[in-house]
Parts: C-alpha cells; sequence; structure tokens
C-alpha cells in the first residue's frame, strides 16, 4: 500500500515532465536547424555587406555581449599596409578594439563605400577627401600619415614645350584636388594654372595607352604605367612628387556621422595601433616579415611582388615615423597648411563648389591624443 501510495503521489510530477519535455522538442525542431558561426576574420573583401563582420563576431562571442566592429577601408598599395601590420600582429586586439580590413579594388568604389556608410573608416589621399566634400558627401579628415615621394610622375612628350599647352587636354588618374593640385603646381613653373588646360580622368593602364598612341601629351600617372608610357610612348618625367614635399598628403577619413557615433576611447585606440604598427615596420629587422604581409595581405589580389618590387613602392613613399606624424599634424604649415593651400588654388581655379572652414572638414586631436600615449612628445 505504501507502494502504491508513493506511485500516486509521483505520477502527476512524471507526467508533467514527459509534457514539458515534448512541449520544447517541438519547439527547436519548428524553429530549424541550430547555426554554428565560423570564426570571425580581420579582413574581407568590398563586396561583403556593412554588418558581416560585426555579426560573425556577434555569432562566435558564445551568448556573451560582442565588441564593435569597425571597418576600416583601404586600396591596395604600400602606404595604407600598416592597417594589415596593426591586424596580423594583433595590435588592435591587444588594445582591446577589434578592426576588420576592406580592400576596395579601385579609389572610386572606395569612395562608393564611404558615402554608402559601408566603412567606418578609410585610408585615402587627402586631396580626395576635399574632393568627397565637395561632392556633397560630408566627411571628416582625421590626420595625415604618410605622402607620396615618387610614386606620382607627371610624364610629357619629349619635344613638347609646356608653355604651349594652353587649352590642351591632360590626362590624369584621378580628377581629385589631390592630382589636379599637383599637376597645378608644376603648371604654375610654365607661367600656366590649372583651369588654362583641360582635364580627363582615365584608368591608369587607359592612360599610358592613350599617351602612347599620341592622344596625350602629358599625362599624371604611376608606376608601373607610367614608366610604360614613358619607355614606350617617346615620354620624359617632367617631375614627381618627389619634387614637391607633401604635395600629395595621406591620411585618415570617416564620414561625418559615422565619426560622431565612434566612442573617442575607440578612435585612439584605433590610432594608437597604426603607431606602433608603423614603428614596427620602420624597424629594418621586421622586413622580411613586413614583406610576408605585403604580399599575402596588402596586395593579396595583385601579388606577389618582388623584393625589388617592394623596394621600388617603399620608396616611393613616406610613411610618417611618429615625431613627423606628430609635427605635420599640429603645425600650422602641416596638414592645416596643406588644407588652406588646397582651398586657395580651388578658388583659384573656379573649382571650390562648395566652401569649406578647417573646422568643418578637420578634426585630427584623436590622433595626436593617440600619439601622447604612445610616448611622443606632442608641441603646439
Amino acid at each position: 500500500m505504501k507502494l502504491i501510495g508513493s506511485l500516486r503521489t509521483l505520477f502527476p510530477a512524471m507526467l508533467r515532465a514527459l509534457l514539458a519535455l515534448v512541449l520544447t522538442t517541438n519547439c527547436v525542431l519548428a524553429a530549424g536547424p541550430v547555426q554554428v558561426a565560423p570564426p570571425a576574420s580581420t579582413t574581407v573583401s568590398a563586396a561583403a555587406s556593412p554588418a558581416s563582420a560585426a555579426e560573425t563576431v556577434a555569432k562566435a562571442s558564445s551568448g556573451k555581449q560582442a565588441n564593435r566592429v569597425y571597418r576600416f577601408g583601404m586600396v591596395p598599395w604600400i602606404a595604407y599596409s600598416p592597417l594589415h601590420v596593426a591586424a596580423e600582429l594583433g595590435f588592435w586586439k591587444k588594445l582591446g578594439v577589434e578592426v576588420t580590413v576592406v580592400s576596395y579594388p579601385t579609389n572610386p568604389s572606395m569612395y562608393r563605400g564611404i558615402a554608402g556608410g559601408d566603412v567606418d573608416l578609410c585610408m585615402d589621399m587627402i586631396g580626395s577627401m576635399v574632393g568627397m566634400y565637395l561632392d556633397g558627401v560630408d566627411v571628416k579628415i582625421l590626420g595625415e600619415t604618410d605622402w607620396s615621394h615618387g610614386g606620382d610622375k607627371i610624364i610629357v612628350k619629349r619635344d613638347l614645350d609646356v608653355a604651349r599647352l594652353k587649352a590642351r587636354p591632360i590626362g590624369v588618374y584621378l580628377d581629385k584636388p589631390s592630382v589636379t593640385f599637383f599637376l597645378n603646381r608644376f603648371l604654375q613653373d610654365w607661367g600656366l594654372k590649372l583651369s588654362d588646360v583641360r582635364i580627363q580622368e582615365l584608368t591608369m593602364q587607359e592612360l599610358a595607352d592613350a599617351f602612347i598612341d599620341g592622344k596625350f601629351n602629358v599625362i599624371l600617372n604611376c608606376d608601373p604605367e607610367a614608366l610604360r608610357a614613358e619607355r614606350d610612348g617617346e615620354g620624359r618625367q617632367g617631375v614627381t612628387s618627389a619634387d614637391f614635399a607633401g604635395i600629395i598628403p595621406e591620411g585618415f577619413v570617416s564620414r561625418s556621422d559615422r565619426f560622431a557615433a565612434i566612442p573617442r576611447d575607440d578612435l585612439v585606440k584605433i590610432f594608437r595601433g597604426w603607431v606602433q604598427a608603423v614603428r614596427w615596420l620602420h624597424d629594418s629587422r621586421n622586413w622580411n616579415e613586413f614583406r610576408r604581409i605585403l604580399n599575402s595581405r596588402t596586395f593579396q589580389s595583385d601579388g606577389p611582388y618582388t623584393e625589388a618590387d617592394m623596394q621600388d613602392m617603399f620608396r616611393s613613399v613616406r610613411i610618417h615615423p611618429a615625431s613627423t606624424q606628430a609635427r605635420r599634424n599640429i603645425s600650422v604649415d602641416g596638414l592645416r597648411g596643406y588644407l588652406q593651400s588646397v582651398h586657395a588654388f580651388l578658388k583659384d581655379n573656379d573649382m571650390l563648389e562648395r566652401e569649406f572652414f578647417l573646422d568643418d572638414i578637420l578634426d585630427n586631436s584623436a590622433l595626436i591624443d593617440a600619439l601622447k600615449l604612445e610616448g611622443e612628445a606632442v608641441q603646439p
């Protein structure tokens, strides 16, 4: 009787447990199979959706709250390779910030990415950032990092009298103030200015082909296409960006609303990762590892490049060490002086389609804070 009494007491509880198990099983089956997320990656192509990197990390976090993942855009160029160094060597991870480097095939495709909100930050020529602002995209320039030092070349026909170029076409690989400001400086030495000539934008390969075919007497291009134009098109090198130090500076940019949404501490950490990466690559003991990162990450889509190629590319830019970066971002004749000169150039050539003041487009204070935290003495 005691056994029967116990069963009477126990049976309702067992029945309730069994019913709960059946209902839970049906809910799981209705929801579909459980998805297992792949591991997060620190490099993606520009074709990835804006949220894909963040979603991947969130799924991989096993229920923990995921950190925000910042998307940093670039085109394959050695001056921007510290981004891949910082990602590859874990500098950002050690600082507690997550960054995905997004590689775009061309500058115009990257500009569309910035305007469309595909990335939080980008690296590009600073004059091109001004061009984006003139085109109606509200951007913030966040600091200077390097400048072209021979990577951009003006090639002219051997027998050309440059002074007779008025109203003639000149080909450029990018019709943005970054490039046209340099071209204007070249023309000034011949008593001309940009508004005296006609500008036509083509791809680098198309530009070299057109010069060889005699369609242009002057082009502004980059190697290896500039070298091909000079060799096969009866050309000679007029000037390069090395002849005018700082004529094409490069740096960080963000769409203004994206910039405003990044916590200050995170932005400083991102820039500290850059400073650490630049310090690392300027150590000659790291050259072989740097070459590996260049071929496997920066030039993944169009490499691999030889040792000689990489040496030539590295000589064609000046990636600022921390001391130079601090000086260029603080002094009135550095980045600020460049932007003021570009403004004057645009106004003089009737190209200032949208007025701007420095405070409208420049905020490099987070970069300056990062330099201070990395031990750089920053003096106003």
